[in-house]
């Protein structure tokens, strides 16, 4: 979407001894408390926190997909996720961060901030 104001994204590691669904419990939780308000799919929101991946872990539910199918198609994603795993090798697509970085194809700038 991009009829919306700038936004910023980053890309943590974690360790959670959750099982997917848990940990994703926890996350829409925090989102809630911050203040998140979901009124349009892809819509402007104060807060998004999403599970990229969960390990090798491939996990398909109506509530949580694993990877997330987005990482492939968003250059705001595959940017910070390229700085903490770059050679992190998707487990379906069987590549790695570095090259569906390469192979992008969504055309949206991402500008570093300091």
């Amino acid at each position: 979407k991009e009829d919306q104001s700038d936004f910023l994204n980053q890309v943590v590691e974690l360790e959670s001894v959750l099982a997917p669904e848990e940990l994703l419990t926890v996350l829409l939780a925090i989102e809630q408390k911050i203040g998140r308000v979901r009124h349009e799919k892809w819509g402007a929101r104060s807060i998004d926190i999403d599970i990229l991946y969960y390990g090798n872990r491939k996990h398909c539910t109506e509530a949580l997909t694993l990877p997330h199918p987005g990482i492939p198609e968003r250059r705001f994603v595959l940017v910070p996720l390229c700085e903490i795993a770059a050679e992190f090798m998707h487990p379906i697509l069987h590549k790695k961060n570095e090259q569906l970085l390469v192979e992008c194809v969504d055309p949206l700038p991402v500008k570093r901030l300091d």
